[in-house]
């Protein structure tokens, strides 16, 4: 009988390659992007679900369903708002009964995949970011989504009526 290992092999070598291969056999393979297409059941301001598949939009960050607004007047606090019932509630009347199509990105690490997704024509995140409903991403360098909140808060649409803390901080406090 052959023995594979032979006598000028270092032993640390050969469990340093079996350790590295056992790690990549049991990695998960990577997802592959792929295009989704079909009804959608909105989660919130910027997630959707689609055959199953839960969809994070790409570029916007929308109030959490448990978010409140405050409105203000120049001299007075009219009141706490659900904001991020009325982003959840916004979307859902976009898309109606239509088919969406979202192009899958990659997975995201809480969301599912990240994607570009649109409705008869009209993409989400630009529509949601341009009626006030989301604001882009705190790390995203899409100009297209940064000039429709601008156009937004410029207009007080949506949220940029009230005061808000951004999604991302108020996902940090609760």
């Amino acid at each position: 009988m052959q023995c594979w290992l032979s006598a000028d092999w270092d032993a640390k070598a050969v469990i340093a390659a079996i350790m590295v291969a056992a790690s990549l056999a049991m990695a998960a393979p990577a997802a592959e992007a792929e295009t989704l297409t079909g009804r959608a059941a909105v989660v919130d301001g910027d997630s959707i679900v689609i055959g199953g598949e839960r969809i994070h939009i790409l570029d916007i960050d929308a109030p959490e369903t448990g978010q409140l607004c405050f409105r203000r007047t120049a001299t007075i606090d009219e009141g706490a708002w659900h904001c991020g019932r009325e982003a959840a509630a916004a979307l859902s009347t976009l898309i109606g009964d239509r088919r969406v199509t979202c192009d899958t990105m990659d997975k995201g690490i809480n969301h599912g995949w990240l994607a570009r997704c649109t409705v008869g024509g009209e993409d989400l995140a630009g529509w949601l970011a341009v009626n006030g409903w989301a604001v882009p991403s705190h790390d995203c360098k899409c100009e297209v989504v940064r000039s429709a909140a601008d156009q937004a808060k410029a207009s007080q649409r949506g949220i940029w009526s009230s005061a808000f803390t951004m999604p991302w901080e108020w996902r940090k406090e609760h």
